[in-house]
């Protein structure tokens, strides 16, 4: 098992785990790679495949995400934090007015909510990542028009 299978593996089970001692009763979910279902994600380049919750509706979720190479996003924030582990790829994280970070597969980045940073993936090669919150995903870049 490659680092980035084993990291998705343990943050997976962290995530259902806690799901399964809130509900008390659980059931197996088994979704093979080639079964799951991917749909464009929030901004161009991006494709989202929801395992648990929905990143778009709030409440806690767990998703896999992934970018284009080449694909990055200029200054913005969040205003939840976020909890990423890098399967493929190559993601980078610079916090503004800090040192850029590449981020292979098996990485772990947690993006402080509010926090300001460019992220994205490196040319070369498409990213994929699994992320996880408690609240709905949201981006809001520096510098754009407030959304109404």
């Amino acid at each position: 098992m490659t680092n980035g299978r084993l990291a998705l593996a343990a943050a997976v089970l962290v995530g259902l785990g806690g799901a399964a001692a809130a509900g008390g009763k659980s059931k197996d979910v088994v979704w093979p790679a080639e079964a799951i279902a991917w749909a464009d994600g929030p901004a161009a380049g991006v494709k989202v495949a929801n395992l648990w919750g929905a990143m778009d509706k709030g409440g806690p979720y767990g998703a896999l995400v992934r970018f284009d190479a080449g694909v990055m996003h200029s200054l913005h924030w969040h205003s939840q934090t976020l909890k990423i582990v890098v399967i493929s790829g190559t993601f980078v994280h610079q916090p503004e007015g800090g040192t850029e970070t590449k981020l292979g597969p098996g990485s772990y980045l947690l993006q402080a909510a509010k926090g300001r940073h460019v992220s994205g993936c490196a040319a070369g090669a498409p990213c994929t990542f699994f992320m996880s919150s408690g609240e709905k995903f949201d981006m809001s870049v520096v510098g754009a028009p407030a959304e109404k």
